[in-house]
């Protein structure tokens, strides 16, 4: 498998590791606010992780998230 993007910064968030062995994920390329969900099984999620370098996301760029979704929902600037 290859790196998308090797020369952006990509991040994952978990949302959920569900019972039925599928892990529920954020991912994003540069900026956290623009990404989206994705659905892998466990061992495909890891090996997406390795294989994109990812890093988690921080405290704040979950908050960014949090309010850019409020944003998105209630119209909001």
């Amino acid at each position: 498998m290859h790196e998308l993007m090797p020369d952006q910064k990509k991040f994952v968030q978990i949302i959920e590791l569900r019972n039925d062995g599928f892990v529920e994920f954020n991912f994003a390329v540069g900026e956290a606010v623009m990404n989206v969900e994705l659905l892998l099984p466990y061992k495909a999620f890891i090996e997406f992780c390795q294989n994109n370098r990812v890093s988690f996301f921080t405290k704040e760029q979950e908050d960014e998230i949090l309010i850019d979704d409020k944003n998105w929902k209630y119209g909001l600037n």
